[in-house]
């Protein structure tokens, strides 16, 4: 009969009879999948249900006194000699647990999988055929039903019919594995179970076996008290460590101020961490052949679009309530990145980039509705709207052809690119497209002279402004932020097509409409005909405009000048505001101003930003000296260093890979004590090279750089950060102080010294032989590259293959473990995280060394931004004072009218205020914008930088045309008048149509557009109008030089500049008839009007 039990069991008495059932022998039944004990005789004779002791332990008995083999040392050391037949040798050391460990370990045995005799059984059958006999009891049904759901045999039996060769070791941890999985035990499913039902005993406060606390129905108080503790991921620190509560939730009291003393009393705000594979990962992850459905092949396409679907799908089911207050008591948000396919941060880009459709048509239409409103004549054939319209359209396409050039050789459509050139490129273009237009109205003929004369009015200075901006915008590329410079590549093909389009195509259409007023065709409808009409130019607008301007700021007397003196006094005070608002400039932005406000992610970024603000990074190292001992430990103390700083949270040195191997291949290796392969030693002592019989063995050496030492506690006191790997002399182990022949107990030898453990001396194939080894036993780290097709097949899944590729040696990169950086709760902090860490990474000469993550990603770039916008900005003001200074040399300089000093001269001055003009103009863009509420970012500092492109379209033309004014115009305000009459007209169209298009940017759905894209352009549609318009023109009236007085002195020349001076002046030109065919007759003759009767009518 079986034993009688008793009907309650203490835990002590379980603990007993459990431990004396691991001690027993090994049974076949193990191999069954059953670890629990059935009695016998205890001599493996009697009947399998009689009897009271236990069968099918793990075969190796661990009863006795741990480390009673010390007591026998300890007798040799007195005298007595090693005796393996004396009964101090049985009695000491054979009962010793750890050398019966050690001795199964090396002592083969044979177990049946299933077809040997059941031990304990007094049937001569195999256990297949016990089981398979009809139930005629209670006990052996219970028999039955347990194994009929497990298979017969395990995987380390192979062939299934076949015996097996291995050591009892390799049984006992078989019977150990499988009775901490067992139903009575953590009752573990593989693809099933829950790992956080229980512990493991790894972490501190946690023990083998025991159940997680639960917080379903549990009291607020009781669930706070709890997370009072340590935290870690479920493996309790056995591959992560312990993890930073900061990184975890916001709490009070704060993180490292509770315990369970002093337990939580709230925590707002929990953040979860959640790794997903790339997709990589995902193609390699479905081949497994134990997937539930079979293994699959797919392609990595396949594997990003699945990727892509589960992002999308993971994020909408997370988020799923968050703004319905109803939805439960905690609200879901959450943040995916953007690491294999787009996550959060990606799909509101492109939503932004894309947003911008709709307000770039309506701010083209806007434009064109402005220009055919300012070329608009209720005279049909005057009227210039059809050709203005084909002027829009040319500049349109090239905008369009420009972006897509761009697209062709690489280059993405940005956030910046969407919603800053749209509107900077149309507004420089239908400029350049005005003053050509313009040109040709005042000529007005149809003759090859008239096109001629217009053309050479405007190449030079066109030309001069789209190189000038060209050359800005090509220099912008020497800025390392993507942003800027793939935009300023964007801008720069866009000038350049604009030039070809306003140079060589426009002015063909300018010269079709021309014939069309010739032949009285009417404007747009170019079809109908007018007969017998005599017509008129309405200069109307024209005169009007310019008559506002001149009677402004060219105004005569004292008024004049007093308006003159107030215009650069505002100038003056504008600069000044600009100066005071960059002093007030703040750096950056966080992910709280950049996702809309109706959105999860606004929410989920505002609530991180004010509670656990975290983000994940790695340091990462190049090509270096590896298997120098100094070099070794140069990097593991930069690792600490950067673990030290104050936006880092604690990481022990050990999760470093080159500290892992240095410990691996030293006496501290533990890597022998959990073995896959009982048979097969795992640590670098024990590793053979095969070619010189050396071993992958280290050495120590003294911790010259002051790393971290190893914190050593008492006995059985839990240790949640270890901190360094290095060591004092007291612990170090006996046999490494030998080696460095250091004796502890000498006074002179250095007893508090410090020693790191290192490696030395290894070739290149050596080191290649030990890192594969040390990758293969412990799963290894830092990425190291492998060599291409050295991996081995699964034994154990077709279509898979081993973790075994060799090493790549020389190592070229390598990279430290995942680390987490917290506090990060405004801009100016990660700044300060990227100054503090790239101290000692990034910043050092000694080893290649950097850092990667999203907040050095993309926080870098407001480290140095200001840096950014200074350089470029006054590489733009060099570049258009040496471009505008060549151009006028050349230009004067071909023209052969002035001594050659006098060309230099004049062309100083004229680039100089035109370099003037850009500083002016950007300091106050920069000012006001900050004034504004606009942080210094990459995107406005690339919308202040396109103001040069602004003040430069401006203040080439002004110059230029002062400058070549006839020398006839002897005072500075005739000069200014001169220019202006012409200039006036065309530059207000393109600042009114500019402005107006920039405006539609105020309507955008994201308040991250409007604030860092709408007010820095439309600060600089004001400032660079008014410094380009107002100032320079009255600076100009101020500066009588004759080192500007550079234009043609000839009678033609003198001709031909008072008639267009005069043409511009008046109210209208003189009227031309038309003939009964309908041809225009040649004009009329002209009165001439004298200067008294023009300044008459002007006032």
């Amino acid at each position: 009969k079986p034993v009688e039990c008793p009907f309650q069991l203490t835990l002590q008495d379980g603990m007993r009879h459990l431990h004396d059932h691991a001690d027993n022998t090994f049974s076949s039944l193990i191999t069954a999948g059953i670890p629990f004990p059935f009695w016998d005789t205890g001599d493996e004779t009697g009947s399998l249900f009689s009897g009271n002791s236990p069968v099918g332990g793990s075969g190796v008995n661990m009863s006795g006194t741990l480390l009673s083999s010390k007591t026998y040392l300890d007798l040799v050391q007195l005298g007595i000699s090693i005796d393996i037949s004396d009964s101090n040798w049985t009695q000491l050391v054979e009962t010793d647990p750890v050398y019966r460990w050690f001795i199964a370990s090396v002592t083969n045995m044979t177990s049946h999988c299933g077809n040997g005799n059941l031990t304990g059984s007094n049937f001569s059958e195999s256990t297949a055929d016990v089981l398979q006999r009809p139930i005629n009891d209670e006990t052996l049904a219970i028999v039955q039903n347990i194994s009929s759901e497990r298979r017969w045999c395990t995987k380390f039996s192979v062939p299934l019919e076949e015996d097996g060769n291995e050591t009892q070791l390799f049984f006992g941890k078989m019977f150990y594995d499988l009775l901490v999985d067992s139903d009575a035990f953590l009752n573990i499913r593989q693809g099933e179970s829950d790992p956080y039902d229980w512990t493991i005993g790894n972490g501190c406060g946690y023990s083998l076996t025991g159940s997680r606390d639960s917080y379903t129905n549990m009291a607020e108080e009781s669930i706070l008290v709890n997370a009072s503790r340590e935290l870690y991921s479920f493996e309790e620190g056995a591959a992560l460590g312990a993890i930073d509560a900061r990184t975890l939730m916001s709490s009070e009291p704060p993180v490292g101020e509770y315990n369970f003393a002093n337990p939580l009393q709230t925590v707002p705000v929990i953040q979860n961490l959640y790794p997903a594979v790339t997709s990589a990962g995902v193609v390699e992850r479905v081949k497994n052949c134990n997937r539930p459905g079979g293994p699959l092949d797919i392609s990595i396409e396949d594997a990003t679009q699945i990727s892509l679907k589960f992002k999308k799908a993971f994020e909408n089911n997370w988020v799923k309530g968050w703004d319905d207050t109803d939805s439960g008591e905690v609200q879901f948000v959450g943040f995916f990145d953007d690491i294999d396919t787009i996550g959060t941060t990606g799909r509101v880009l492109e939503e932004l980039t894309l947003d911008n459709g709709r307000l770039t048509t309506i701010s083209i239409i806007i434009i064109a509705v402005v220009s055919a409103v300012f070329l608009f004549s209720f005279d049909a054939i005057s009227s210039q709207v059809g050709v203005c319209m084909v002027g829009v359209a040319l500049v349109t396409i090239c905008f369009f052809g420009a972006i897509g050039c761009g697209v062709l050789i690489g280059i993405k459509i940005n956030v910046s690119i969407a919603w800053t050139l749209p509107f900077i490129i149309l507004g420089l273009g239908v400029d350049d497209m005005y003053i050509v237009l313009l040109s040709f109205r005042n000529h007005g003929s149809v003759s090859k002279e008239s096109f001629a004369k217009a053309m050479k009015e405007v190449l030079i200075p066109v030309t001069m402004t789209s190189f000038v901006n060209a050359a800005v915008f090509a220099v912008m590329n020497i800025v390392d932020i993507p942003v800027i410079y793939k935009t300023a590549q964007v801008a720069l093909i866009s000038i350049i097509f604009l030039w070809l389009s306003v140079i060589l195509c426009f002015p063909a259409y300018c010269y079709l409409d021309i014939k069309r007023q010739e032949a009285t065709r009417c404007d747009v409808l170019f079809c109908i005909k007018k007969q017998n009409t005599t017509c008129q130019k309405d200069m109307s607008q024209d005169s009007f405009l310019y008559t506002c301007y001149r009677c402004i700021l060219l105004g005569k007397g004292c008024i004049g000048t007093i308006l003159r003196v107030f215009t650069l006094i505002c100038s003056f005070a504008l600069f000044g505001i600009g100066v005071y608002g960059i002093t007030q400039r703040e750096v950056g932005f966080g992910l709280q101003d950049f996702f809309p406000s109706k959105t999860q992610a606004h929410t989920w970024a505002m609530e991180t930003t004010q509670t656990i603000a975290t983000w994940p990074f790695n340091m990462n190292w190049g090509e270096a000296d590896y298997k120098d001992p100094d070099t070794q430990l140069y990097i593991m103390r930069q690792f600490e260093q950067v673990s030290e700083t104050s936006h880092v949270a604690e990481i022990d040195t050990k999760r470093l890979w080159l500290a892992s191997f240095n410990l691996w291949a030293s006496r501290q290796c533990v890597a022998n004590f959990d073995r896959d392969d009982v048979n097969v030693l795992e640590c670098g002592r024990d590793q053979v090279v095969p070619w010189d019989n050396s071993t992958c063995s280290g050495t120590w050496v003294p911790n010259k750089y002051n790393a971290r030492e190893k914190k050593f506690t008492e006995k059985d006191q839990c240790v949640v950060y270890e901190e360094g790997i290095c060591r004092p002399t007291s612990q170090m182990h006996a046999k490494d102080l030998e080696d460095l022949g250091i004796d502890p107990e000498s006074p002179g030898d250095s007893v508090h010294a410090s020693w790191c453990p290192v490696f030395e001396n290894f070739s290149d194939e050596k080191l290649q032989f030990c890192l594969t080894r040390w990758h293969n036993f412990t799963g290894g780290g830092g990425n190291l590259i492998k060599v291409e097709n050295t991996v081995t097949p699964s034994s154990a899944c077709e279509g898979e293959y081993n973790d075994d590729a060799l090493i790549a040696t020389p190592l070229l990169f390598s990279q430290g473990p995942l680390m987490l950086s917290y506090d990060l709760k405004s801009d100016q902090d990660y700044v300060d995280l990227i100054v503090e860490t790239r101290k000692f990474c990034d910043n050092v000469d000694r080893v290649q060394c950097w850092l990667s993550g999203i907040p050095y990603n993309f926080w870098e770039q407001f480290l140095h931004i200001e840096d950014v916008l200074l350089l470029a900005s006054s590489v733009g003001i060099g570049i258009g004072f040496v471009v505008a200074f060549l151009f006028l040399c050349i230009m004067l300089t071909s023209e052969k009218e002035h001594a050659t000093r006098k060309v230099v001269c004049g062309s100083l001055v004229g680039s100089f205020l035109i370099a003037l003009t850009i500083l002016l103009s950007i300091i106050p863009v920069v000012g006001i914008s900050v004034l504004l509420g606009v942080k210094m970012t990459a995107f406005s500092v690339m919308s202040y930088l396109l103001s040069i492109g602004f003040v430069v379209e401006y203040a080439v033309h002004i110059v230029h045309r002062y400058m070549k004014a006839p020398t006839t115009y002897s005072s500075s305000i005739e000069r200014v008048e001169f220019a202006m009459s012409f200039l006036a007209l065309p530059m207000f169209m393109a600042y009114v149509s500019s402005t107006a298009g920039v405006v539609c940017l105020a309507f955008t759905e994201f308040e991250f557009n409007s604030q860092y894209f709408f007010i820095p352009l439309f600060t600089v549609m004001q400032v660079t109008f008014f410094f380009g318009c107002w100032f320079l023109p009255v600076l100009l009236t101020f500066l009588d030089l004759e080192a500007l007085k550079v234009g043609s002195s000839t009678a033609e020349a003198e001709a031909e500049a008072n008639e267009e001076y005069n043409f511009n002046e008046a109210t209208k030109e003189a009227p031309y008839e038309i003939d009964s065919a309908g041809n225009r007759k040649a004009p009329m003759d002209r009165e001439i009007i004298d200067d008294s009767s023009i300044a008459s009518f002007s006032a």
